[in-house]
């Protein structure tokens, strides 16, 4: 899961903090459509200022849509994603109060929670998959569904152990509990193996040491592969799962059918075969409302042509 905030290593962690502190402040005393207004406006100086992630997203939407940077439905789609970026900022703010933690989860809709109710009456455990779309964060919110925490993994904030401390308390309270990636395959597969719930967001670029390459948009992107290990692993299926905002303050959570990795076959062919499942999938998402997918990530720094081995 990607942290929500990026800022200067020159900051120190009590100086983030503070910032964040007085941030949540200012947002949570404002009136909501004025604090999603002021959510907008930040990301939007952000983007008018940070030239390369500007031409990060123009570049991946001619990569993935064919949209030509500066043709007029390039920049529409650009305002859009700035919007839905500035909108996870306010939240990610607001989500720091309880009040307001309640008022999302009472404004969210669930959709195929019939595809968890097998699931949850064998009481077992489930791979969670979604992406960084809409607001992710809320993804937490699973866990009021399952009635079981929700554990993902996560980049902690280098540096910054109190700013990423304050971000963390909120994930705990909406029911997202946390793991460092590094060297969690182990430690997963025990939650899973005793019935227990993981959230893992597939959607960006993988490491060289962890990649395969997978289909993403008509390339071949470098694609982790962790959710079709788990699986095979595990036993447990991986359920496809997305956030979706409706409007500020309303959300909806989108369950999907889940997918079952045999634990027969050839562990390399099968956990391609699946890792191309999945990123069909998360494609089809973004296709479907492609404003709210995390578009200043640089997805397809290194691809391949389809037909390459």
């Amino acid at each position: 899961m990607k942290n929500p905030l990026r800022l200067p290593a020159s900051l120190s962690d009590a100086g983030a903090l503070f910032a964040f502190k007085t941030a949540t402040t200012i947002f949570n005393s404002m009136p909501a459509a004025e604090a999603y207004k002021l959510g907008s406006q930040l990301v939007r100086l952000w983007l008018t200022l940070d030239r390369r992630h500007r031409q990060v997203i123009e570049k991946n939407l001619a990569l993935a849509l064919q949209l030509e940077a500066g043709s007029p439905a390039s920049i529409a789609l650009q305002a859009e994603i700035s919007q839905n970026l500035g909108y996870n900022l306010c939240e990610l703010f607001l989500l720091q109060n309880r009040s307001y933690q309640r008022l999302l989860l009472q404004n969210l809709q669930i959709i195929g929670q019939q595809h968890l109710a097998p699931i949850l009456e064998k009481n077992s455990g489930a791979i969670i998959v979604g992406a960084h779309f809409g607001n992710w964060e809320l993804a937490g919110f699973m866990a009021s569904i399952t009635q079981k925490p929700v554990t993902g993994v996560v980049k902690p904030i280098k540096g910054k152990p109190r700013l990423y401390a304050a971000i963390e308390q909120a994930r705990k309270e909406i029911g997202l509990h946390t793991i460092d990636k590094l060297g969690s395959a182990g430690t997963l597969v025990r939650i899973l193996k005793k019935g227990g719930f993981v959230g893992l967001l597939a959607d960006q670029r993988a490491r060289r040491k962890y990649r395969i390459w997978s289909p993403f948009f008509g390339h071949q992107v470098a694609t982790i592969p962790s959710p079709a290990v788990l699986a095979r692993l595990s036993g447990s299926p991986i359920l496809p799962a997305f956030v979706t905002r409706i409007r500020p303050l309303h959300h909806q959570i989108t369950i999907e059918k889940p997918i079952f990795v045999p634990k027969t076959g050839n562990n390399r062919e099968v956990i391609a075969e699946y890792t191309d499942r999945i990123n069909e999938i998360i494609e089809r998402q973004i296709r479907q409302n492609p404003a709210q997918w995390f578009w200043p990530h640089d997805r397809w720094r290194k691809i391949k042509p389809l037909n390459s081995d």
